[in-house]
């Protein structure tokens, strides 16, 4: 039984770079399409962005029948169904919300915990609780964002709201990231700290395998277990 859960999993494992680099196309696409104003083609890649997550289960030919076919749909129906054009901004903020906060459980190890202990297995308590705190600002960084996206999305027109969201998307997380990463090496001056580079290979590793492995425990947990 153990054995037929760890094969799905691998098997899921192993197709989720391929699916990962073609949603960062699609949203790529949805961003130029709504920016520019382009709504139809906006819903389209939508619909095809919902066939890439039914594929990303395992079911590669329903996600690619359904994909084609929702993109079809919103593309014959953009003008009735234009408000569809809202949901992927507020659902990436909303998942990313919860994908940080479901860390923060009792007996689970914080997600950014989980990053700093890739680099210092033995992850002295001060650092321990710092990167659990982050890791809330982390999820309350994407709660404003979505609270924000909601907000104005009454008193923007469409085009004006998406350049917003977006822009607010890609600047406040960045400023975050690398805001906290200077911080970090003044705080914790005194222990060795990997360069951006290696930095952003260890947190796709760890959302990898957080992705599989929700709620792993701290490994000193395990060990006195």
């Amino acid at each position: 039984m153990c054995e037929a859960r760890e094969t799905r999993a691998n098997h899921a494992d192993f197709h989720i770079p391929g699916l990962g680099l073609l949603w960062l196309a699609l949203a790529a696409g949805y961003l130029a399409a709504s920016a520019s104003g382009h709504r139809a083609v906006a819903l389209g890649v939508v619909g095809l962005m919902v066939g890439a997550l039914i594929a990303a289960t395992g079911r590669h030919l329903a996600g690619l029948v359904a994909g084609l076919a929702l993109a079809g749909a919103c593309l014959y129906w953009s003008d009735s169904i234009s408000f569809v054009v809202y949901a992927p901004p507020l659902a990436a903020f909303a998942f990313m919300a919860f994908f940080f906060h479901r860390t923060l459980r009792r007996g689970a190890e914080p997600l950014i915990t989980r990053v700093a202990r890739t680099e210092h297995p033995d992850l002295p308590m001060e650092m321990a609780r710092y990167t659990r705190t982050l890791t809330r600002t982390w999820s309350l960084c994407f709660v404003f964002l979505f609270l924000a996206a909601m907000l104005s999305a009454p008193i923007l027109t469409l085009d004006s709201w998406s350049r917003w969201v977006h822009g607010l998307g890609y600047l406040v997380p960045t400023a975050l990231f690398l805001g906290e990463y200077v911080y970090r090496h003044y705080r914790f001056r005194d222990h060795r700290h990997g360069s951006i580079p290696v930095l952003i290979l260890n947190i796709v590793a760890v959302l990898k395998e957080a992705s599989i492995k929700p709620y792993a425990r701290n490994p000193k947990d395990r060990e006195r277990r």
